[in-house]
């Protein structure tokens, strides 16, 4: 079993968050975004991450982006943009989760990248297009019997989603739930698959 490390968070609000721990494979992640890109030499113009929180049932949180928003009604990930007072990338990660969603998070579990070989990060622009962002996601586990709660300006609706209902991007019900693109789709079933892989799948 890998080794487990105490890390306590405060967020970019000077608020103060609960302890977490992180697994030794994640490291790399502790670090402020910009000492990450000067250690890795790297010139993107911001770091963003992504949350997969999966349920007793093994099924995983998706949020429905603001009709108002950018990418309206598309669903994802809980996530956003690790900021420069963020103590590290996790840091940034367990903020996000919590502004948008209301989870606190007690364990970073594992990186999930786009598909088994791929690259650590993935690379996207802004929606203007005038900025190149690396994003990086993570499994990660949360305090026991909390809520889901929006922040309505940034989500609309939330769903606990099944691999395949993730795959075919509808519910059981038939209710359709278009992800935000390609790169959302591959992390989701990757995190799915290294799930299973670990043999925590139902």
């Amino acid at each position: 079993m890998s080794q487990e490390n105490t890390i306590i968070d405060t967020n970019s609000k000077g608020g103060s968050m609960a302890d977490f721990v992180f697994d030794e494979s994640l490291i790399e992640w502790t670090v402020p975004k910009a000492d990450w890109l000067r250690i890795h030499d790297k010139h993107f113009d911001g770091i963003g991450t992504s949350a997969f929180v999966f349920d007793a049932q093994n099924r995983v949180l998706l949020v429905q982006r603001a009709a108002h928003d950018s990418m309206p009604n598309l669903w994802e990930a809980p996530g956003g943009a690790v900021d420069a007072g963020d103590v590290s990338i996790l840091h940034g990660c367990a903020r996000e989760l919590r502004e948008e969603v209301g989870l606190v998070t007690r364990r970073m579990k594992r990186l999930v990248t786009e598909g088994k070989g791929g690259e650590k990060w993935s690379v996207f622009t802004n929606r203007t297009g005038t900025k190149i962002i690396c994003g990086f996601g993570f499994e990660v586990e949360v305090e026991e019997g909390a809520q889901v709660v929006l922040d309505e300006n940034e989500h609309q609706a939330w769903v606990w989603a099944g691999e395949e209902e993730v795959r075919e991007e509808r519910m059981r019900d038939g209710k359709g739930i278009a992800l935000t693109g390609m790169m959302m789709r591959s992390k989701l079933l990757e995190a799915f698959r290294l799930r299973r892989e670990a043999g925590e799948s139902v």
